[in-house]
């Protein structure tokens, strides 16, 4: 399965969770992530909230950021470019278009929890709870 993360799913791989133990073990999942560049900048914009929220010194946000890397593929907006205009028509919240036009390119659900991204047709909009569901992990936190 095709996963795109927005920037909240990322956030949380910053700290133990369900969210992260996805992520880690994607590949044994059969799952596929991906994110927008752009929402790897975002992340880092917000490094001192992301800070306080996971406990850990910029040194460490640092290291995560890459470790990052290695399990979701990160596309650059020239790799779902031509979703823009669709994405910018369909997004209830203009910031979200980018993860909108990167599920529209690959045919991907988009794993987020914010019920708003829920107000189209378009793409389907998986939470973490479902995401669990469908991969049959137990309770969540």
């Amino acid at each position: 399965m095709k996963l795109v993360l927005d920037t909240n799913i990322l956030f949380s791989f910053f700290r133990e969770n369900p969210v992260r133990f996805v992520i880690v073990n994607s590949s044994l999942m059969e799952l596929t992530l991906f994110t927008p560049a752009y929402a790897l900048e975002e992340l880092w914009n917000n490094k001192r909230e992301l800070g306080r929220y996971s406990h850990l010194a910029e040194k460490e946000l640092k290291f995560i950021l890459i470790q990052l890397h290695s399990f979701i593929a990160v596309k650059p907006i020239s790799f779902f470019n031509e979703y823009k205009k669709e994405a910018m028509r369909i997004s209830p919240d203009q910031k979200d278009s980018p993860f909108f036009a990167l599920a529209l390119k690959l045919k991907a659900a988009l794993w987020s929890n914010e019920p708003r991204l829920r107000r189209q047709s378009a793409v389907k909009v998986l939470s973490t709870q479902e995401v669990l569901k469908i991969l049959k992990i137990g309770k969540t936190t």
